[in-house]
């Protein structure tokens, strides 16, 4: 497992979700289809998450939809979305 994004459109907010996840969950190598859950994430390093995310982002972003979006690429793209619709 790497740290590498995929590559294609998202790849670079994939890489910062990546980034923050390996700090959060002090992890070295995070896959971007590793799912955030299943190596150790639970509520309260979520919502860390969530909020250092909304912080890099600069956009609202719901806790739930790391929930939703469990996985680095998910997050990414949802993350891309309200990104685009903040214009």
């Amino acid at each position: 497992m790497t740290t590498e994004p995929t590559a294609g459109p998202g790849a670079g907010t994939e890489q910062t979700v990546l980034r923050i996840w390996s700090g959060v969950l002090k992890r070295d190598s995070i896959a971007g289809d590793d799912d955030f859950f299943a190596i150790g994430g639970n509520s309260m390093s979520a919502t860390l998450s969530t909020y250092k995310l909304r912080e890099e982002f600069a956009v609202e972003l719901p806790l739930m939809l790391i929930f939703e979006n469990p996985t680095a690429v998910e997050l990414a793209k949802a993350i891309d979305e309200l990104v685009a619709q903040k214009g």
